[in-house]
């Protein structure tokens, strides 16, 4: 026993395992940092132009003080697998994607279809499947490099606008896993966020720089002028059937399509023509601060009846034109009016009615009407799938609103 703990004392236990650590630090000591071996791609674009996939890399490195410098590279080739290769070896450098936080694919990549790219990418070079995903129109070269300036100018983030956006849009959390999800499901039907790169100014736009150059310090066009570039992101979305882009929808399409998800923020309604003891003739802007769905389905014989109950919590922002006849000052509740209120639930109304007008004859599933039925009628709703097909099915359902409209207070 006395051998043993003479073997084992305190003191050559500490002597032990201090080789230990030193066996395995030291050589790496000798290693070089990551950053001289690895890119660190934080933001990646890819699109097709003319025979060649081309791809832009947004990559990551220590500026002076610690401050974040983003640089931008590009290659292309023949295939994802070789523009990835030329951008390597541009910058001397393996790329990195654990760290990449959005994938930006370009229109024409998306209109030919989008699955090869995803696998090769998260399964070959471990892009995480929780990156943004986000389509865009425009040069990618112009697209790249102003969401770069965008980081330096402005520090805003794709990502973040994209995470932010969550709040006001029907797409929630657009991912990549996300995505696989939906082309895997029975509808095989993705959506990503639109984004664009414009070179005139709109009432969404953020202007940015590009072709390299700082927010002050633009390109010159033929003219002499500075040329300008204009970030736009104003809602759009974009719609995949079987990992292939089939068209986009606008913003005030998907606002109307908004109607029908719980989201945490709302936006503003503008009820037009309001005219009653209070107002004349008056365009009235009511914030919804808050709604809450209640989604019903059932079948009444063979039809399929989808209700929709929905509270909405409104309150008066901002009168346009005539003013109402008595003080402003008054409660804002009092600037409900009967008719206002019956002018908002109308309003709302013929916008879900108009976004399932556009489900219906565009074949596309916003409201996820199918979802509903197949999770609480299934075999009723399988048997009238056989009838209607799944390109068909939203056709023959009767939708019904019950909608009441009340003020926060």
């Amino acid at each position: 026993m006395k051998k043993l703990k003479s073997i084992f004392s305190p003191r050559k236990i500490i002597i032990i395992l201090l080789i230990i650590v030193g066996i395995i630090t030291v050589p790496g000591l000798n290693m070089p940092a990551m950053s001289e071996t690895e890119a660190i791609v934080t933001m990646l674009c890819m699109d097709k132009q003319d025979e060649n996939i081309v791809v832009s890399a947004t990559v990551l490195s220590p500026g002076p003080n610690n401050v974040p410098n983003y640089q931008v590279f590009t290659g292309s080739g023949q295939t994802l697998s070789n523009a990835v290769d030329a951008v390597s070896l541009t910058i001397g450098k393996e790329m990195g994607f654990a760290q990449c936080e959005v994938m930006a694919l370009g229109e024409n990549l998306c209109d030919i279809g989008v699955m090869q790219t995803l696998d090769f990418m998260t399964r070959t070079k471990k892009v995480g499947r929780n990156a943004y995903l986000v389509s865009f129109a425009g040069d990618i070269n112009d697209f790249s490099e102003s969401m770069s300036n965008l980081n330096k100018e402005k520090s805003l983030s794709l990502e973040k606008i994209l995470k932010f956006d969550e709040r006001y849009t029907l797409i929630k959390n657009s991912n990549i896993e996300n995505f696989y999800i939906g082309y895997f499901n029975d509808l095989s039907l993705g959506v990503m966020p639109k984004v664009e790169i414009k070179n005139t100014e709109d009432d969404n736009a953020i202007e940015v720089a590009s072709g390299g150059q700082s927010a002050g310090d633009e390109a010159e066009t033929k003219s002499g002028e500075k040329e300008k570039k204009y970030f736009v992101n104003d809602g759009s979305i974009s719609i995949f059937k079987k990992g292939k882009r089939v068209f986009d929808v606008d913003s005030k399409m998907v606002k109307k399509a908004n109607f029908f998800v719980n989201n945490e923020q709302e936006g503003a309604l503008v009820i037009e023509n309001v005219d009653d003891d209070l107002y004349t003739d008056a365009t009235v802007i009511v914030d919804v601060v808050r709604k809450q769905n209640e989604i019903g389905v059932r079948f009444d014989g063979d039809t399929p009846v989808y209700r929709n109950h929905m509270e909405i919590v409104v309150f008066v922002e901002q009168v346009l034109g005539n003013q109402p006849k008595e003080n402003l000052l008054k409660r804002n509740k009092d600037f409900l009016t009967k008719t206002l209120l019956e002018r908002i639930k109308e309003k709302v109304q013929n916008d879900m009615q108009d976004c399932i007008d556009f489900c219906k004859t565009n074949k596309v599933d916003l409201i996820d009407a199918y979802k509903h039925f197949y999770k609480l009628t299934n075999k009723k709703f399988e048997e009238y799938l056989k009838i209607t097909g799944k390109e068909n099915y939203l056709d023959n359902i009767k939708f019904e609103f019950d909608i009441k409209v009340s003020n926060e207070y």
